[in-house]
């Protein structure tokens, strides 16, 4: 299909493009393409056309922040330059960029500063035409974002814009959600997560708009110990994902075949991995009037033994009063 059929298809155009946006300016740059212009790199290209590749990039599942963020800043950095270089050797498009390359050497640390050592991607128009192919025949097989097209355009536009969900907001999106998983692991397991438990999480994680996180330390590690795996489930096990932000290399523990389901599993399937992944603090997430200690428990249990220095144990706390208060 030729590259002018695939930018105009109307799923494509949706993706690419904020619907509050004017899309001649990222039209600009595509049209250097198609005048013989071979390449987008770092330095050549145009603040809008970078937009409409990260929108691209993050659908796909790509972080484009050398912080390992979702972001669309109209910036081509490092890193999104790493997310152009992780397509292209996961689609065998670039030798010149080797799978240890985008799986260098580093820890949680060093990961940031070490990302340099990705060489340059540039953005041809092979890759441009496989990364609109890979998102139309991702579309059809419902392999995207919370497996659903308009849901993850809405995720999508809201990471753009900055627009998250208060309480209010969570409770009409997922209220429903939250208290279908809570009965079904009741079902499924005996153990009693209450929504208002589920609710605070998706708040304080996400405020109800999915936008994953990439550790690169994860994958160089995991492509050390797992060679033959393919990198794409090494980079989706790399992730926290979905609306409680659990990490890809938890999958089984939430019910999941592979990591990627994490990242296309519906919207309600989304919430029920958080109510599975709170099993894991049963006996304070049954309790309907939890004390400091249950929120400080669960806190090191989802954000780890730092919780105190980012107030997360306060903020659960304050999120699970006010769904409390909002289930009445």
């Amino acid at each position: 299909m030729a590259i002018e059929n695939l930018i105009n298809d109307p799923h494509i155009k949706q993706i690419i493009t904020h619907p509050d946006d004017d899309d001649s300016l990222w039209r600009a740059d595509l049209q250097r393409f198609l005048n013989g212009d071979a390449t987008l790199t770092r330095t050549s290209a145009g603040e809008d056309g970078i937009k409409a590749i990260q929108r691209l990039l993050i659908f796909l599942g790509y972080s484009t922040s050398s912080t390992g963020a979702f972001s669309i800043d109209g910036d081509f950095g490092r890193g999104t330059n790493r997310a152009v270089a992780q397509f292209q050797v996961e689609n065998n498009l670039n030798p010149a960029i080797t799978r240890n390359a985008v799986c260098y050497d580093c820890q949680w640390n060093t990961a940031q500063a070490r990302i340099t050592s990705i060489p340059d991607a540039k953005l041809t128009l092979a890759t441009l035409e496989k990364m609109l192919s890979v998102t139309l025949v991702r579309i059809d097989n419902g392999q995207i974002m919370v497996g659903n097209f308009d849901d993850a355009i809405f995720h999508l536009n809201a990471l753009h814009k900055s627009r998250f969900l208060d309480c209010k907001g969570i409770l009409n999106r997922y209220g429903v959600m939250a208290q279908t998983a809570s009965e079904q692991v009741v079902q499924e397991k005996g153990i009693t997560v209450r929504p208002e438990w589920i609710l605070a999480i998706i708040r304080q994680e996400t405020s109800g708009i999915i936008r994953p996180r990439f550790e690169q330390h994860y994958l160089s590690r995991l492509n050390k110990d797992h060679p033959g795996t393919a990198l794409e489930e090494l980079r989706m096990q790399s992730m926290s994902m979905g609306l409680g932000q659990i990490m890809g290399s938890n999958y089984e523990q939430v019910g999941a075949a592979s990591a990627a389901e994490l990242f296309t599993a519906p919207t309600d399937q989304q919430v029920k991995f958080v109510a599975r992944f709170l099993c894991g603090k049963k006996e304070e997430v049954k309790k309907t009037d939890p004390g400091d200690a249950d929120f400080r428990n669960v806190a090191r249990f989802y954000n780890g033994p730092k919780y105190e220095s980012h107030h997360y144990h306060e903020q659960l706390a304050r999120w699970h009063r006010e769904f409390k208060m909002l289930l009445k």
